[in-house]
C-alpha cells in the first residue's frame, strides 16, 4: 500500500546545508539547524540539489502587465571618463579644464609685471638713498677725509642701484608692454570685439626711447574709454591715469636732462649731478609706484594686491507684491486702487 499523496510527503531544502526539512502545518522560512533560507515546498520525488527553484521578477507598481509596458529605447550616452587624473587626499578638488589651456607669451610676462615694477621701484629707492649717501660724502670731504672703505662701500651701493634699476627697469617696461596688451585684449573682449592694433607694433612704440613718452598712455586711454562704455565707475580711473602719464612723461624728460648735465666736467657740475641723480631716481620710483598703483587699479586690487571690498549700495525696493490674480482697470473698484505705493522693503545691491 502506497503512501497516501499529501502534504506529509512535502519538504523543503535548505539552500545553505542541504537538509530535508518536511513542511508541517505551513512551510517555514528559516533552516532550524543553520539558519538558511528554506527553499519552496517541493515532492519527495524531487532530489535535494540545494537550490532555488524558484526566480524573482521585478515589475514596477505602476505597471499591470508585462505586455501592456511598452518599450523605451534610450539615448546614448557619452562614455563617463574623468576631466584629470584622480587623486587620494583629505581634499580631492577636480582640476580646472580652463587651467590647462596654452598660455601665450605676452600673457606670461603681463603675469609678471607687478612684481618686476615692485623690484624695481625698490631699487630705484636704493638709488635714492645711494647718491644721498655719496653727496653727504662730498659734503664730509671738503674738511675731513673720508676713508676707503667707506668710499668703497658708495661706490658699491651706486653701482649696484643704477645697474640692478636699469636691468630690472628693461624687463618690467617689456612686461609691462604685455600687460597693457593684455589689458587691451580683455576690454575688447568684453565688448564682443578684438584689438584692432598689432600687438608688435604696440611693443615696439612702447619701448622706444622718445615714442614712449606718448604711446603708452594713448593705449591706456582707449581702454579706459572701453571700460566706460561697459558700465564701470572709470572718473577715477581717468584722475589716476592723468597723473601717471604726467609723472611718466616728466621722469623720461628728467633722464634726458640727466644725460646733457653730465656731459659738464667741472667739479661743481659733477657734485650738482650726484643731487640730480637723486631727484631723477625718486622721480623714477615714484612713477613706478604709480605704475604698479594703476595696475592694480585696473585689476580691482589695491596696492598691497588685495582684492576691493566694494561697498554695500542700499536701495530702495518699489515693485508691487505678487498676487495670484490680475484685474483689469474695468474690473477694479474704487476700493482696491491705492492712494500712494509706498516702498515696501530695503534691498541691498
Amino acid at each position: 500500500m502506497s503512501a497516501p499523496q499529501g502534504r506529509a510527503q512535502a519538504f523543503q531544502v535548505c539552500a545553505r546545508c542541504g537538509t530535508r526539512w518536511a513542511v508541517g502545518a505551513r512551510p517555514g522560512t528559516w533552516c532550524p539547524r543553520c539558519h538558511g533560507v528554506l527553499l519552496s515546498p517541493v515532492s519527495t520525488r524531487a532530489p535535494a540539489q540545494g537550490r532555488r527553484n524558484f526566480r524573482w521578477v521585478a515589475r514596477p507598481a505602476t505597471s499591470r502587465s508585462t505586455s501592456a509596458r511598452a518599450t523605451r529605447t534610450a539615448a546614448p550616452t557619452p562614455t563617463p571618463h574623468y576631466e584629470s587624473p584622480p587623486t587620494w587626499g583629505l581634499r580631492d578638488i577636480p582640476r580646472d579644464p580652463a587651467a590647462n589651456r596654452p598660455v601665450g607669451r605676452v600673457e606670461q610676462y603681463a603675469a609678471h609685471a607687478p612684481l618686476l615694477v615692485t623690484v624695481t621701484a625698490m631699487l630705484l629707492l636704493l638709488a635714492v638713498f645711494a647718491e644721498v649717501f655719496r653727496y653727504a660724502i662730498l659734503l664730509y670731504n671738503r674738511t675731513r677725509l673720508v676713508s676707503p672703505i667707506t668710499l668703497a662701500a658708495s661706490d658699491a651701493l651706486v653701482y649696484f642701484a643704477q645697474v640692478g634699476g636699469l636691468v630690472v627697469g628693461l624687463f618690467a617696461l617689456i612686461a609691462s608692454a604685455c600687460w597693457l596688451i593684455e589689458q587691451r585684449r580683455l576690454a575688447f573682449a568684453a565688448v564682443g570685439t578684438t584689438d584692432p592694433r598689432s600687438v608688435r607694433w604696440m611693443l615696439l612704440l612702447s619701448m622706444l626711447p622718445l615714442v614712449r613718452i606718448v604711446m603708452p598712455g594713448v593705449y591706456l586711454t582707449e581702454v579706459v574709454r572701453l571700460r566706460g562704455d561697459s558700465g564701470a565707475d572709470v572718473h577715477r580711473e581717468r584722475s589716476l591715469m592723468g597723473i601717471w602719464w604726467g609723472t611718466w612723461a616728466a621722469s623720461n624728460a628728467l633722464v634726458i636732462v640727466q644725460l646733457l648735465w653730465n656731459l659738464q666736467n667741472t667739479l661743481q657740475a659733477r657734485a650738482d649731478g650726484v643731487l640730480l641723480s637723486a631727484f631723477v631716481a625718486a622721480v623714477a620710483a615714484g612713477s613706478a609706484v604709480l605704475t604698479l598703483t594703476v595696475m592694480r587699479r585696473f585689476e580691482g586690487r589695491t596696492l598691497r594686491g588685495s582684492t576691493v571690498a566694494r561697498p554695500t549700495r542700499w536701495v530702495m525696493a518699489t515693485g508691487n507684491k505678487a498676487t495670484g490674480s490680475e484685474t483689469t482697470g474695468s474690473d477694479r473698484t474704487p476700493m482696491d486702487r491705492p492712494a500712494e505705493q509706498e516702498p515696501e522693503a530695503v534691498t541691498a545691491s
